[in-house]
């Protein structure tokens, strides 16, 4: 059993990942934190359906829809940054023009985007931006995590007071019966 996140889990407008399910493993593309999901088919990748795993227990691995492509850094290079190039409308362009297949399921392939030309990195300006970047994606991750336990609360809260008045309505009925 292992987390699983599906496609309608990633958004087009927003980095963190919705609440994902606990599913037996039976393949899929495999991520861990600080990892990210670049959605690989159409309309998906032309829409901008990208996130950044931050949602699982140290050393814990999940799993998803083999739609996405996990692009994961290299040694010195911050995983923000990866999120960023991922989101970024010339990468996407350059995804979205190797895309193959028929009409209405097209895809692109990793091997493209391995060829995909980025500037040399200067890594001492890689590391200043990651200590930029850092406390912006953790404030991200708190508050998505609040948002999640808040929509949570709201669905428990609303399925009460439905059945509290459920309640209200059948002993109002009683009353007038007797």
């Amino acid at each position: 059993m292992a987390k699983y996140t599906e496609m309608s889990d990633v958004s087009e407008n927003k980095l963190s990942i919705s609440s994902p399910i606990i599913r037996e493993y039976n393949g899929g593309s495999r991520f861990q934190n600080h990892d990210t999901l670049f959605a690989r088919i159409t309309p998906c990748l032309e829409n901008g359906k990208t996130g950044f795993v931050n949602y699982l227990n140290k050393g814990e691995i999940a799993f998803g829809s083999t739609e996405f492509i996990v692009m994961r850094p290299k040694k010195d290079i911050s995983p923000f940054w990866i999120y960023c190039l991922a989101k970024d409308e010339n990468f996407r362009s350059y995804a979205i023009s190797s895309m193959i297949g028929s009409s209405g399921r097209q895809r692109v392939h990793e091997s493209y985007l391995l060829l995909y030309k980025i500037p040399k990195v200067d890594f001492s300006k890689m590391i200043e931006y990651h200590e930029n970047v850092t406390p912006i994606f953790e404030t991200i991750k708190v508050k998505n995590a609040l948002t999640e336990k808040l929509t949570q609360l709201r669905s428990l809260l609303l399925s009460r007071l439905a059945t509290l008045e459920e309640g209200k309505l059948t002993t109002r009925k009683n009353l007038e019966c007797h």
